[in-house]
């Protein structure tokens, strides 16, 4: 029943990605008014009741900020905007945004807890922040479905976020650990398979629709029945943490010296993006 639950969240978030790029109303309908009505009817209540997963200052952070970069995206999509240079910045600014709310997670749970794995995948969060790069040449396709591209986003930087994401999820809300390789999985896919340069684009539909799926369904998650629990053993905890340290550290090394290399030193310049 759980591997079925996460294999219908994986194919549900890719077929809503592909919705949410052809369908502006769709978009609209689904990320504004939605949110306006769910917040004062079932979101307040389920997000403040005691014992549930979602009931922290976190998950209420990461739904509006991740609601509000689809809406971000979708306005660059659909208007002027999306030509702006200074709106250019719009999506590295909500995605530093949306890492760094875990890397705070991370480091407060680990201060309060203990466990040298939180501090390993918050530097890698840190790490992941630090080399977001290219955002001058974030652009919408208008010869196809508007998707916002971000050619500068390499496959390097989104394997490496993955670990990292998974390990976040892994350490302070292990009940959500498979959903969440299913909606990291929902964002990755697309952006290799089936449109590159659209892994931030994704990210923000799909991402926003699971957490609109926590709090309007928590039970779903929060029902033992329907967990899919991992080993809580320090040393694969720990050996997650320096994993994740590894891949974003070592990239970052690849990224620095690439700006070194080519005496790029702009981060809003394109660094890893091949025309």
């Amino acid at each position: 029943m759980q591997v079925l639950h996460v294999i219908l969240l994986l194919v549900v978030l890719l077929m809503l990605n592909e919705l949410f790029r052809k369908s502006k109303i769709s978009t609209v309908a689904f990320f504004l008014v939605l949110p306006i009505i769910l917040t004062f009817t079932i979101w307040i209540e389920n997000g403040t009741t005691p014992g549930s997963s979602i009931n922290t200052w976190f998950h209420w952070a990461k739904l509006y900020s991740v609601i509000a970069a689809v809406l971000g995206f979708t306005l660059m999509r659909y208007t002027k905007w999306g030509e702006n240079k200074f709106m250019q910045f719009f999506p590295v600014l909500i995605l530093a945004i949306n890492i760094m709310e875990a890397v705070m997670r991370d480091f407060e749970l680990g201060m309060a807890n203990g466990g040298i794995w939180h501090f390993l995948n918050g530097a890698a969060g840190i790490f992941s922040i630090i080399t977001l790069s290219g955002w001058s040449g974030i652009f919408i396709d208008h010869k196809h479905k508007k998707d916002m591209l971000w050619p500068d986003m390499t496959v390097l930087w989104i394997i490496a976020y993955d670990v990292w994401n998974f390990a976040y999820i892994y350490f302070c809300v292990p009940e959500h650990a498979a959903f969440g390789i299913a909606v990291l999985l929902a964002c990755t896919i697309p952006s290799l398979f089936i449109k590159k340069g659209t892994w931030i684009q994704a990210r923000a539909f799909t991402l926003a629709v699971w957490m609109m799926y926590l709090f309007t369904f928590p039970n779903f998650v929060d029902n033992a029945g329907h967990e899919m629990l991992f080993t809580t053993d320090a040393t694969v905890l720990t050996v997650i943490g320096a994993l994740s340290l590894l891949l974003n550290a070592g990239f970052a090394i690849i990224h620095f010296s690439k700006m070194a290399k080519n005496k790029t030193f702009n981060p809003s310049q394109e660094i890893h993006a091949i025309h």
